[in-house]
């Protein structure tokens, strides 16, 4: 189990490294230089703001794709949750903080997405 936990941590990990990727190759002035080059790298990403940034994490921490619904959402958050809960991992101390962390982070990003999508 603590081996889902670690994959989980670097998806997370991953996710934040390609929106910063993508904050700095969205940038006009450091886009530019890229454009021009015969590789996908610094393509356009299309986060036109900040905001739109971190709603795509809260995606990303949910493991979803870019946009998806509210009932995707929730499906996506309730099977984490019973996948990383705390109670689950009760035996190892270290697995149950690493877990209060994910969960955490996930009921975050959950709340937030749902206020995104009454918009």
């Amino acid at each position: 189990m603590a081996h889902s936990l670690f994959k989980r941590l670097a998806r997370i990990a991953r996710a934040e490294f390609d929106l910063h990727r993508q904050k700095k190759y969205n940038d006009p002035v450091e886009q530019k230089s890229y454009d021009d080059s015969s590789s996908n790298f610094g393509a356009n990403t299309g986060f036109a703001s900040s905001q739109d940034a971190k709603i795509a994490n809260y995606y990303a921490n949910l493991e979803i794709p870019y946009d998806s619904d509210l009932e995707t959402v929730t499906k996506a958050w309730k099977k984490l949750l019973r996948k990383y809960h705390p109670d689950m991992h009760s035996t190892d101390p270290e697995k149950v903080k690493i877990a209060n962390e994910i969960v955490q982070v996930l009921n975050n990003a959950y709340n937030e997405l749902q206020k995104y999508l009454a918009k």
